[in-house]
């Protein structure tokens, strides 16, 4: 079971869901998730992130519909994106598996937020300087973004620590 860890602008945008209680943490690493609401060239964007990893994809374009089943865009473009990163079948059907029911939840881990604040500044840049969210080529920038070294990971970045524990 995953849990999407939203924060207050995105859970507002979802029409407040229950919470889950997230006292109990999921044992399955890929199942925490982040999720932020953004704003680039106007247009509602969200940001995912994997809490442990730092694996993070942008879906841009966002409208109501897309909120109201957000658990299926979260599905499909965790997908898209793990195949454009060269991800097998197997290890994208296991990351599905672990993350095919979904609870939401308020945020708890204020570096994973910081993390997504950068990742953030990143996709606006990559999305201006490509001529707007319409014309940008998304996968291309979520891989780019993805090789950034991160601190959080000891400067190793979100695809290589996303590959050694989908590997292991």
């Amino acid at each position: 079971m995953a849990v999407i860890h939203c924060t207050q602008k995105l859970l507002k945008e979802l029409g407040n869901p229950p919470l889950a209680d997230t006292s109990r943490e999921s044992p399955d690493v890929l199942a925490s998730w982040y999720a932020n609401l953004l704003r680039i060239n106007r247009r509602k964007c969200v940001l995912f992130t994997n809490e442990k990893t730092l694996y993070s994809f942008l879906v841009p374009n966002m409208v109501k519909a897309h909120f109201m089943d957000l658990r299926t865009v979260f599905l499909t473009h965790l997908s898209l994106n793990l195949h454009y990163e060269g991800f097998g079948n197997d290890a994208t059907e296991s990351v599905r598996r672990a993350n095919k029911e979904i609870l939401f939840a308020k945020t708890a881990n204020r570096s994973v937020l910081g993390s997504m604040n950068d990742f953030a500044f990143q996709c606006e840049y990559y999305i201006g300087s490509s001529g707007g969210t319409l014309n940008a080529d998304i996968m291309a920038i979520n891989s780019r973004v993805n090789y950034t070294p991160m601190s959080y990971l000891k400067y190793g970045n979100p695809t290589r620590a996303l590959k050694e524990i989908v590997e292991s």
